[in-house]
């Protein structure tokens, strides 16, 4: 696919997402009631990249596969009692084919009382 056609595919498939309500959390500016789903302004924040790079790790992990994290596409985050909810969209790069760049939904959740995060969910929107 060439890059044109894949940053194409990329941004559809986070617009669909997005319309569907199927997607993912991230830093916002905090004006969000606590349980909204609110959009990631800024996917450069070392915090969120550290939490989209730990999602790519932690599905590697759990399904034996060999993914590279490239980039985030879209994020959301909630806020809850306990934690926070981040949902992404992330392009990851297939470690046994590096040609091959496919995007990914991923939910991790940081429990903010004992400084944990856990992967709850990582599935392929290109299958």
């Amino acid at each position: 696919m060439a890059l044109g056609q894949y940053q194409f595919f990329l941004l559809l498939s986070a617009a669909l997402l997005l319309l569907t309500g199927v997607f993912a959390d991230g830093e916002s500016d905090g004006s969000a009631e606590t349980g909204d789903w609110t959009p990631i302004k800024n996917f450069k924040n070392p915090h969120v990249h550290e939490l989209a790079e730990y999602a790519v790790t932690a599905y590697n992990y759990q399904a034996r596969k060999h993914l590279k994290f490239h980039s985030i596409v879209y994020g959301e985050i909630q806020w809850l009692p306990r934690g926070t909810n981040y949902r992404f969209v992330i392009a990851a790069i297939d470690g046994e084919n590096l040609t091959i760049t496919n995007s990914y939904i991923a939910r991790v959740f940081e429990n903010t009382e004992v400084g944990d995060k856990t992967l709850q969910a990582f599935k392929s929107i290109n299958e």
